[in-house]
């Protein structure tokens, strides 16, 4: 594990910030590869800042960018209040290949937690995980996510699977947000 102080960002959709984003994605090809069955695309990180799911609008999507010192080297986008008022939804979470098994995701899962339960309207974090990138159920169970056993079809472009949704149920008390850093 890298000693390196993680901190999360929110991002503002700055170009430097976009084009970090882009490269971030660009990094996790395996995933990119399994969930959309094409390598990461040009637009991709464009994409993960403007998608919204269906009834929710810019003031409850967010996307940090996770860092490692000044280099952006994961990002995260939430929804806020999705699918119901209490909920937020991660719609993403990646760190680059090169950076992973280093505990870079695990601490920047504790700060976005933080971040969460500092807006004061959540009592739980869902996270769908599609089948073909089952791999990862283990570091959500590690950070007290189980599984709801609700299961939705998933399909992109000639991937077809599942998803299935994981959830955490935060503690009551509420901790303020930690304050953006500048990379």
């Amino acid at each position: 594990m890298s000693n390196e102080a993680i901190a999360i960002v929110a991002l503002e959709g700055e170009p430097a910030q976009m084009q970090d984003l882009q490269s971030v994605i660009e990094e996790a090809p395996t995933f990119m590869q399994r969930v959309t069955g094409v390598p990461p695309g040009r637009s991709d990180a464009q994409s993960t800042y403007t998608i919204l799911p269906e009834g929710k609008t810019y003031e409850d999507k967010f996307v940090f960018g996770i860092y490692r010192g000044t280099l952006m080297v994961g990002c995260a986008d939430l929804i806020r209040g999705y699918p119901d008022p209490k909920t937020a939804q991660f719609g993403l979470f990646i760190v680059s290949e090169k950076c992973r098994r280093q505990g870079i995701g695990s601490r920047a899962y504790v700060l976005l937690e933080q971040a969460i339960r500092g807006w004061g309207t959540c009592d739980r974090i869902r996270i769908g995980v599609v089948r073909v990138n089952d791999e990862v159920v283990p570091f959500w169970t590690r950070l007290g996510f189980t599984p709801t056993g609700e299961v939705k079809p998933y399909r992109y472009g000639a991937v077809v699977s599942e998803t299935a949704l994981l959830e955490k149920l935060l503690p009551h008390d509420t901790l303020e947000p930690p304050r953006a850093k500048k990379p």
